[in-house]
């Protein structure tokens, strides 16, 4: 099995970090508005913290945090 590269994983979390932002806003602002929604503030930071830890893992061991 082939693991992310230093660059790779660096690239996967920045997008999740702007995905997470993104959707966390999202949900904020439709709750403002009154709106019910399927996901809950906080659920986005959650997958985040779970997808970040799985992203380490594939990485090669000299890339790890």
């Amino acid at each position: 099995m082939k693991k992310f590269n230093g660059f790779e994983k660096a690239y996967i979390q920045e997008a999740l970090d702007a995905l997470t932002t993104h959707n966390e806003d999202y949900v904020v602002k439709e709750r403002a508005k009154g709106k019910r929604l399927l996901y809950a503030p906080g659920y986005f930071d959650m997958i985040h913290k779970e997808l970040k830890e799985k992203v380490n893992s594939m990485t090669l061991k000299k890339h790890q945090d």
